[in-house]
């Protein structure tokens, strides 16, 4: 049992590591500037490409998690009042 622990617990280092390579090899090849036009406001932040689409996939993420965690306690207090 300790095994299988240490064994996911390296599992998700690895691949914490490996989506933080893919990450900043991700910023490196995608340096060229980009204006993000937002259509209600006159400023228009701009930043490299790699920066706004990795910006907008954690975004994203944490979103989803919030979303999910926020239907798995909806659910789980449905759960108990039955």
């Amino acid at each position: 049992m300790r095994a299988v622990r240490w064994l996911l617990n390296f599992l998700l280092v690895l691949l914490t590591l490996t989506l933080l390579l893919t990450g900043i090899l991700f910023l490196l090849g995608n340096p060229q500037p980009v204006v993000l036009d937002l259509l209600v406001v006159a400023w228009q932040p701009s930043a490299a490409l790699g920066q706004w689409l990795l910006a907008f996939l954690l975004c994203g993420i944490a979103i989803g998690l919030l979303a999910g965690l926020a239907l798995s306690g909806a659910f789980r207090l449905r759960r108990q009042r039955r």
